[in-house]
């Protein structure tokens, strides 16, 4: 082979890759978008299971209470048991600055604020209150039934 007198105009010029694109995605951030969706659509799934099962737990206590009231007829004890369960499903269900302290009329218009829809009943609020620090026979209302079925509404509504 003869060699070529120049060899320098033989050469090509330097050709550059073409610039890095941000779309299509690499198959590693396919990965860890699918993953993060995993994460987040199991988060959600999560708090919605716990806020049911708060709900589910605390209206089972509700029924073990009503089969109480039934087999007693204690309103006092129905009374001091309800005013129990709602504040323990209140402090379960909200931050627990906004509801441990709450007494008298500060509880019951958070009772009735915090149900979507129609709040709890004001005055099965006092009667519930009235009754908790009243004696065994000393209530002249039997509205129990009407106190168990205000709990449970409310517990249904703001789960």
């Amino acid at each position: 082979m003869a060699p070529t007198t120049d060899a320098l105009a033989a050469l090509r010029d330097i050709h550059l890759p073409e610039a890095v694109s941000l779309w299509p995605l690499a198959p590693g951030w396919w990965a860890m978008l699918l993953l993060f969706l995993v994460l987040a659509a199991s988060l959600y799934l999560v708090s919605g299971w716990r806020r049911r099962s708060i709900k589910r737990a605390a209206l089972r206590e509700i029924e073990a209470v009503q089969h109480d009231f039934g087999s007693t007829g204690d309103l006092s004890e129905l009374a001091v048991s309800l005013s129990c369960v709602l504040r323990r499903v209140s402090l379960a269900r909200f931050a627990r600055a906004e509801v441990a302290g709450l007494y008298g009329d500060d509880w019951l218009g958070f009772l009735a604020e915090s149900g979507k829809g129609t709040g709890f009943p004001a005055d099965v609020g006092v009667s519930i209150a009235l009754a908790v620090y009243a004696g065994p026979n000393s209530i002249l209302e039997p509205d129990g039934d009407a106190w168990i079925v205000a709990a449970r509404d409310w517990i249904r509504r703001i789960s």
